[in-house]
């Protein structure tokens, strides 16, 4: 395949200030590869990265090209990738953290709290956070971070594994068994994926807190709904479950109120396991948390959890389709965008095509 030396990208000047751009295709190391982007999805947390929401953090600076949820086709392929047993004509997806490799965290296998973390000189990356992503016509990739997609699986199905990988990591993280009840706040797209996950992983019954469209859709997929607008979440869970509450909770609306309502309606000695990031530090009931030893886990993206959600995609375990509710070319970004931060017409997971 002939490579180009210039590709479209979105190009992040800074807050808010973007534009499609002709850049230069990037080059690649030994270990990288340079894919062809086919698809690349809208996370929650570009619309952040977009508006400021973490200044010299993600990113580290303008001009950057973010975007992280993504699959495509391998072009180019460095010398010690191929020997690793990657090809031009791969079809991979990716995921944002690559770790160094060789600190404690990573030699545990827990590349995403890299004790190197945004140490590029040091072999650390994150795509689309402060490394350059995927919102671009090519992608340069660590081995690291991607992924074989069987062929089987359309290109744009497999570029969801990386929100649904990390909601998988939630719900393991959690320790339910199968058939628990779990509780679900949030119910957006890490919350919906979530149930889906829990579904598949053989939840009891699946409770889900949220509102709106996006509640109705949480009931489509088989959770018993709690609209939190209208009913109190803890008493409702209690009333459900003989005042004792329920051993797993995924926490997946990063509110101050939601983060407090999933310690309350957890069980004693339940899980509370936390996806969703508040503005601002919630009071705890720590107290309750203490004697009633209810465990709070924090969860940064989804290591080790790519390949099993494949096989789970792969096999019929879970229908993303439901889910996949937008496309757009990435030339209509600014339509995509609007689209996903005002959920127009019921948008969850919205595509974007960097090639058509």
């Amino acid at each position: 395949m002939s490579i180009p030396t210039k590709m479209n990208a979105l190009v992040l000047k800074g807050v808010r200030d973007f534009n499609i751009e002709s850049v230069p295709v990037p080059g690649i190391d030994s270990d990288e590869v340079l894919c062809k982007v086919d698809t690349t999805y809208i996370c929650g947390t570009d619309p952040h990265i977009i508006a400021g929401d973490f200044p010299d953090f993600w990113p580290t600076g303008y001009p950057f090209i973010p975007g992280h949820e993504w699959s495509g086709t391998i072009v180019k392929t460095g010398e010690k990738a191929s020997v690793l047993g990657w090809n031009n004509g791969d079809r991979v997806c990716g995921i944002s953290h690559c770790g160094c490799g060789y600190c404690e965290m990573c030699l545990k296998g827990r590349y995403n709290i890299c004790l190197n973390y945004g140490h590029e000189e040091k072999g650390h990356r994150q795509y689309g956070h402060y490394t350059p992503g995927a919102y671009a016509q090519y992608m340069r990739s660590s081995v690291k971070s991607i992924f074989k997609v069987p062929d089987s699986m359309s290109l744009e199905y497999a570029a969801c594994v990386d929100p649904l990988s990390i909601a998988l990591y939630t719900v393991e993280r959690s320790r339910m068994k199968p058939g628990d009840d779990i509780l679900i706040l949030g119910t957006g797209p890490q919350g919906l994926m979530a149930i889906l996950c829990a579904k598949a992983l053989g939840a009891g019954r699946i409770i889900a807190a949220g509102s709106g469209e996006r509640l109705k859709k949480a009931e489509e997929l088989g959770a018993i709904p709690i609209n939190y607008k209208e009913e109190d979440v803890v008493s409702k869970v209690e009333e459900m479950t003989n005042g004792n509450g329920v051993p797993s909770v995924l926490e997946c609306a990063g509110t101050v109120k939601s983060i407090r309502q999933a310690c309350l309606a957890a069980s004693k000695g339940g899980v509370v396991s936390v996806i969703g990031i508040p503005h601002a530090d919630p009071s705890l009931p720590l107290k309750r948390i203490v004697l009633d030893e209810i465990e709070l886990v924090g969860n940064r993206a989804n290591p080790n959890t790519a390949r099993r959600t494949i096989e789970l995609l792969a096999n019929s375990r879970i229908d993303l389709t439901p889910l996949m509710t937008h496309k757009f070319s990435l030339k209509e970004f600014d339509s995509a965008l609007d689209t996903f931060e005002n959920r127009r017409n019921g948008a969850i997971k919205i595509a974007t095509k960097p090639n058509g």
